[in-house]
């Protein structure tokens, strides 16, 4: 024991000159007791003790009342051991003996440790008033504040401490982050940058000040963001992506390859990247460059016609999502005119393009380009369905038609005529055309679909029923087919009990199909179950109104002898149709 206390006062001599706290002296010999009577293992507590103490007072901050001061290092004491809330306590009672800033900021502090952030707040500012400067103090009071959520007046001691400490980084980082908080970007930038160029490259901060420059669309400083962090992390294949996607934004696609290039380098069979790689080539204009590598790419020594039709294809169709894609496959395509002057289909997608500006002058271009090469099936497909997606059923009739003739036996030419004048409504040209592509592809569901619907509106019950015949043994369980037999099963009144089974396998497959629930309700009428007519009517209703819905439902009413409510569904049908004259005369029936 001599020997223990000969090496405190050892300790003591050695530290008296260092620090003016020479009464702590006597409080520390309080505790030499309670410190050497634990395991010799345990004495660094002592160490970490007086350090902690004798970094905690200044000659404004300790306490000057010797039972403050007991009370203060006994506090401390806990803490130490992470014992919070009794350290709390004693803190408190050191604090009514004497109001110390040292005392107001370890219970500041520690209020922060429980998530008494208010109170931490408090005690903070305290310790301010008392020592305004001391810069622990106040940045401890701005980092309360910043959870506290409060980032104006975080930033306000932050600017104070960085008046005093105008080179530490940390303060500066803190400050661009409040200005981030405050949502006020272009000061932040202002912080970040200055930590970049006049102390270090630093991740983090480098990280948010490309994350500004995206926000603004400033591609260029993103890119010279993004290289700066691949200083930092050279083989980062992530930031290496990131850079390279950048530099095409702005666009600079010489960097863009570079940096895929590099990627390569390590992973030469990456192929997401030589298809990056080959896209910017062509986006430079370099058809030739490009097609070698994507030649390449496919392991073959040069790619054929066909191969580079279907490049400029996938960016004309990129285009929706990408405008500088559609100059691209523009750029391809001439090239590939003039490379192949007897193909089409270069010619034909130039005018396509072209049409999306100047539809006019499309019809003279496609009817000379029919003209010339009038010796492609595909090409009548491709122009007729032209028209046809634009709704224009007179042109593609035109063209379907021509096409048909000169290839009585392409399936697509005799289905498309049938359907575009299905969808003029002029079921009896469709009939012909129909039946000719169910002949050459007897399986086609479309075919079957359509066939049925045109035999339906033709009255025409004994054709229509063999054809779906026919469909089911192609199809047995095909909804649409089950539906349209369904209904026209009941719109004859015949076989009415096969198809309510019919009808009910679609209900069970989609329950919400407000057609199939028409259907359904229908032939229930049709059985005279007005009850659950009416219901799966109604049902069809609320999903999508229509006025043949309403056309139903007042039917189904009326049956039921309830009028009122079969005028209130007609005359529904009405406002959505008022030329509808077979509906106008059941509502005119009651008048």
């Amino acid at each position: 024991m001599q020997n223990n206390l000969t090496f405190l006062v050892i300790f003591y001599t050695i530290f008296i000159d260092i620090h003016p706290v020479n009464r702590i002296f006597t409080l520390l010999l309080k505790l030499y007791k309670a410190i050497f009577t634990i395991p010799m293992k345990k004495y660094f507590l002592f160490f970490v003790l007086f350090f902690a103490v004798l970094g905690s007072f200044n000659a404004q901050d300790y306490p000057s009342n010797p039972k403050a001061v007991e009370l203060f290092i006994e506090a401390k004491t806990l803490e130490l051991k992470d014992n919070y809330l009794a350290a709390i306590s004693k803190y408190n009672d050191a604090l009514k003996i004497e109001k110390a800033a040292g005392i107001y900021f370890a219970l500041s502090k520690l209020y922060s440790n429980v998530t008494q952030h208010q109170k931490a707040l408090e005690y903070g500012i305290e310790a301010i008033k008392i020592n305004p400067n001391n810069l622990d103090y106040k940045e401890n009071v701005s980092d309360t504040y910043i959870i506290l959520g409060d980032y104006n007046n975080a930033l306000k001691y932050l600017k104070e401490i960085s008046e005093r400490s105008p080179d530490d980084i940390n303060i500066i980082y803190n400050m661009g982050r409040m200005y981030e908080a405050l949502k006020m970007p272009t000061e932040a930038l202002k912080y970040y940058e200055n930590i970049t160029e006049n102390y270090q490259y630093d991740e983090t901060v480098l990280l948010r000040m490309a994350d500004i420059y995206e926000s603004y669309k400033d591609y260029a400083n993103t890119a010279a963001t993004v290289e700066k962090l691949l200083v930092l992390n050279p083989t980062d294949l992530n930031l290496k992506y990131s850079a390279a996607a950048t530099y095409v934004k702005i666009p600079d696609y010489d960097n863009a390859i570079r940096i895929y290039e590099e990627i390569l380098n390590s992973n030469p069979n990456n192929r997401d990247v030589q298809t990056e790689v080959i896209k910017l080539y062509f986006r430079q204009h370099k058809n030739q460059e490009a097609f070698d590598k994507y030649s390449k790419l496919l392991n073959r020594d040069s790619v054929d016609f066909m191969t580079k039709m279907d490049v400029a294809i996938a960016f004309m169709q990129a285009s929706a999502e990408d405008k500088e894609a559609l100059g691209v496959s523009r750029n391809i395509l001439q090239n590939l005119e003039t490379a192949y002057p007897d193909q089409w289909m270069p010619k034909y997608y130039l005018i396509y393009m072209d049409a999306m500006d100047n539809p006019q002058d499309a019809d003279e271009r496609f009817s000379n380009l029919l003209s010339a090469t009038d010796t492609s099936a595909e090409l009548y497909v491709q122009v007729g369905f032209y028209y046809y997606e634009k709704n224009n059923f007179k042109r593609s009739v035109d063209v379907f038609k021509s096409g048909a003739d000169k290839f009585p036996g392409d399936f697509r030419l005799n289905y498309l005529l049938g359907n575009s004048y299905y969808r003029m409504g002029d079921n009896r040209s469709a009939l012909a055309p129909l039946e000719k592509a169910l002949e050459l592809n007897p399986s086609d569901i479309n075919t079957l679909s359509n066939l049925g619907l045109v035999y339906d509106d033709l009255k025409m019950n004994a054709e229509c029923s063999r054809l779906y015949e026919q469909a089911f043994k192609y199809h047995p369980d095909n909804i649409l087919l089950l539906n349209n037999y369904a209904y026209h099963l009941s719109e004859i009144g015949e076989k009415l009990t096969e198809a309510k089974e019919m009808s009910k396998k679609t209900l069970e497959k989609e329950p919400n199909n407000a057609s199939y629930l028409d259907t359904y309700g229908w032939i229930l009428f049709k059985l005279k179950d007005y009850k659950n007519a009416a219901i799966y009517i109604e049902k069809a209703i609320k999903l999508g109104k229509n006025e043949t819905l309403y056309d139903h439902l007042g039917d189904v009413y009326e049956a039921m002898g309830e009028v009122v409510k079969a005028l209130k569904a007609w005359n529904e049908a009405l406002i959505m149709n008022p030329d509808n004259d077979a509906v106008k005369q059941k509502v005119n029936k009651y008048k």
